[in-house]
């Protein structure tokens, strides 16, 4: 079960939350026509969202918090179970917004650092909660890169952290999070999986294998 423990993360700025300087990605604020999105109290015993494969997820508890603030609010990587890309369907992540209606934007990257897609949604209530976002925009990210997450212009708000390992797929402590790697960013990827060129390829000519053995 999450527990709802929050840490303030005392005397670190939000400049050094992280290994390295903040990434340039996209905000790319969504149509709400795109998106759906529910939000459960942190204390909440649902592990994991969503109705396609978990390929990342780390949202347990206990958390820990840095001042809410606009701007970069963080960026982590991440190293999925999945062979491919990902279509995400649905993302998950602790953390929140102060005011009703503020806009927050993941925008994910590849393992150099290169800028890939992004979305950015309005949270329709202030405060922190385990957010389920359910997403129709064509949302495709690297199986391993980095997410940033970045509070929109005239709002504050925060992404929380932990302790706690992922549950699905790994995180590189020496890179993002807080103290040191000690701690990393809460979230999690739901999607399917779109293969790429070259494996479709492969499995083309394993098809067309089977189809001469069978004449």
């Amino acid at each position: 079960m999450c527990k709802s423990v929050i840490a303030a993360l005392v005397g670190l700025s939000c400049a050094g939350i992280a290994s390295a300087a903040p990434l340039s990605g996209s905000f790319n604020l969504l149509d709400p026509s795109m998106y759906t999105i529910t939000a459960t109290p942190l204390n909440s015993a649902e592990l994991r969202g969503g109705s396609d494969p978990t390929w990342y997820s780390a949202i347990t508890g206990p958390y820990n918090a840095f001042a809410s603030a606009t701007g970069n609010v963080g960026f982590d990587d991440y190293g999925t179970a999945a062979t491919d890309d990902i279509e995400v369907t649905s993302w998950r992540f602790v953390g929140g917004v102060e005011e009703v209606g503020g806009t927050m934007s993941f925008q994910f990257f590849d393992s150099d650092s290169q800028f890939v897609d992004s979305f950015g949604v309005a949270l329709p209530q202030a405060g922190a909660f385990i957010w389920t976002i359910t997403i129709s925009s064509g949302l495709t990210i690297p199986a391993n890169g980095i997410v940033q997450a970045v509070v929109g212009e005239d709002f504050t708000g925060r992404w929380f952290l932990s302790a706690t390992e992922p549950e699905i797929g790994t995180n590189d402590n020496t890179f993002g999070g807080a103290n040191g790697g000690a701690l990393s960013h809460r979230f999690e990827i739901n999607g399917i999986l779109i293969p790429t060129p070259g494996a479709m390829a492969v499995l083309g000519l394993a098809g067309l294998a089977a189809t001469r053995r069978r004449r």
